[in-house]
């Protein structure tokens, strides 16, 4: 009989959720999620290629990475000469993000709720990467998010929203509601995911898988998913401008087939009215 695990605190949760130290495992699978396999280090140095390009920012930029999880981007863009802050609330996530950019002068970490940031016109630029917004359960709270990104913002400055979750694949049936990888510590994940397109809300989890059959099921975890329309006219009620999406990293418009969905706006230099 297969041995099961259920870590039943919150998905955001240290020691249980989907966001943690057993998400970091999942992460590093040899397949990744993209058609033509990519590992986890080729695939942050391809996203963070596609941030300095699609936002065209300098080194020397300010960055906030939100939420940052356990640092494989802030570290990049700190490598690459950009002033970092990363910010998460997970601590499971933040220790390591923390130790692994110990060498580095110009990156730094604060531990907060998204909800409840309070940066004001302190970032040239504000990424939040690899499926990390909404996952709050009401849209006041999603709305919330996206209105302290635009108050982070100097004016003038650029929104970044990345996403693997592309609507269309999902209605058309080419996005992977369920499907297994091989982990590089030896351990199988395995996900599972319905949609309710009605209610536009992803509910899914995760389930690492020993070679012996033992399964710990991480906390279950819903989002809220948005075609560009819908997260463009959420940006747009928040002040954002100029909102366009793109189905890969290297700027290709997006379509209905893309795996990825990279959404930028900008924060206009003179405040107008939504």
């Amino acid at each position: 009989m297969e041995e099961v695990t259920r870590l039943r605190k919150a998905w955001f949760e240290d020691g249980g959720g989907f966001f943690g130290r057993y998400y970091i495992e999942g992460d590093n699978s040899i397949e990744g999620y993209l058609r033509s396999p990519l590992t986890l280090e080729e695939r942050t140095q391809q996203e963070i290629d596609g941030v300095v390009k699609l936002l065209d920012i300098q080194p020397g930029d300010k960055v906030l990475d939100c939420p940052c999880g356990y640092g494989r981007h802030t570290r990049e863009l700190a490598t690459r000469g950009f002033e970092v802050v990363g910010c998460d609330i997970n601590h499971e996530m933040l220790e390591p993000a923390v130790n692994s950019t110990r060498d580095l002068s110009n990156v730094s970490f604060v531990r907060e709720n998204m909800v409840k940031l309070q940066f004001n016109e302190e970032f040239d630029a504000v990424v939040n990467l690899f499926f990390s917004f909404g996952f709050f359960d009401s849209d006041e709270e999603n709305h919330q998010v996206l209105e302290n990104f635009y108050n982070a913002l100097k004016p003038g400055g650029k929104f970044m929203m990345h996403t693997d979750i592309n609507v269309p694949r999902i209605v058309n049936g080419t996005y992977k509601l369920r499907e297994t990888r091989q982990l590089r510590s030896g351990r199988q994940l395995e996900i599972a995911e319905t949609c309710d397109m009605q209610n536009k809300r992803l509910e899914g989890s995760w389930c690492l898988v020993s070679e012996d059959g033992s399964r710990q099921e991480l906390t279950p975890y819903t989002a809220a998913i948005y075609t560009l329309e819908d997260f463009a006219e959420m940006c747009e009620a928040v002040g954002f401008r100029n909102v366009r999406g793109y189905g890969d990293w290297k700027g290709t418009p997006l379509t209905a087939d893309a795996e990825d969905m990279i959404i930028i706006a900008e924060k206009p230099y003179l405040a107008v009215s939504a």
